[in-house]
């Protein structure tokens, strides 16, 4: 079992519980998720899940998440944006097993021996409009290259395909929203001309890949940090190409 500091909360059992119930019929009939190379997954210790990410809610995320529940034994930790963290949000993302995104909580998640995931990609990645789907957006400053030489833990690059198309977007509107700390407006074709409704995805197919783990640089200086995020930036482009040629159908 991962040795948890006491503030990375596991998640209180009725309210995981109570969210599992509403993500598996979405997981299992509305998406018919597809999942591939769940035995790259160590059955314990830490490692990074590296995502591309997409979506305008980022509801990949939550989809990873209950993919390694279904697929594995273990719990993903996620690190998220700034803004998932002010009141009253803050008590639920400490529920769903979601930390802030900076280096010192991630470091100290892996040394407990924690899963972590990270979506390098960031808001640029979930904020893509459709003319840009399945193109990844810049990797940033390859911290999770940095964490993961300095912990000496695996990478394991994780290809999501379906949730361009569940929230196709068409716009971005930012600014509007400044005040609630949120970074733009998502503009889909339900949303939010539809208000509450347009929130509902389209049904399309997801397949989500489980890549082969990637060893961590070795040693945490720039050159092999970039090296090493470059590397499954690459390895991450070439798995969503190879899973678009044989996908039959987005819906």
């Amino acid at each position: 079992m991962d040795n948890l500091p006491s503030h990375a909360v596991t998640g209180e059992a009725p309210v995981r519980h109570h969210f599992d119930r509403i993500l598996d019929p979405i997981y299992r009939e509305w998406f018919r998720t597809r999942v591939i190379g769940s035995e790259n997954i160590p059955e314990q210790g830490a490692a990074l899940i590296v995502c591309n990410h997409a979506g305008a809610f980022a509801i990949d995320a939550l989809m990873v998440v209950h993919a390694l529940e279904v697929n594995s034994t273990r719990v993903l930790h996620l690190l998220g944006a700034d803004f998932l963290f002010q009141d009253p949000m803050r008590e639920v993302m400490s529920h769903l097993n979601v930390h802030p995104a900076n280096f010192e909580s991630a470091n100290e998640l892996l040394q407990a021996g924690a899963l972590v995931g990270v979506w390098p990609e960031g808001v640029n990645g979930v904020g893509k409009t459709i003319e840009h789907r399945y193109q990844l957006q810049g990797f940033g400053r390859a911290g999770f290259a940095r964490l993961a030489a300095i912990n000496n833990v695996p990478i394991i690059p994780t290809a999501v395909i379906g949730a361009e198309e569940a929230y196709p977007l068409l716009a971005r509107v930012e600014g509007i929203l400044d005040w609630a700390g949120f970074p733009y407006l998502p503009v889909t074709p339900t949303f939010p001309a539809l208000g509450p409704l347009g929130l509902i995805p389209f049904p399309s197919r997801w397949t989500i890949s489980f890549g082969a783990p990637v060893a961590p640089p070795q040693s945490d200086n720039p050159l092999d940090a970039f090296a090493c995020s470059d590397y499954v930036r690459n390895q991450l482009t070439q798995t969503i190409r190879e899973l678009l040629s044989h996908r039959s159908s987005i819906f």
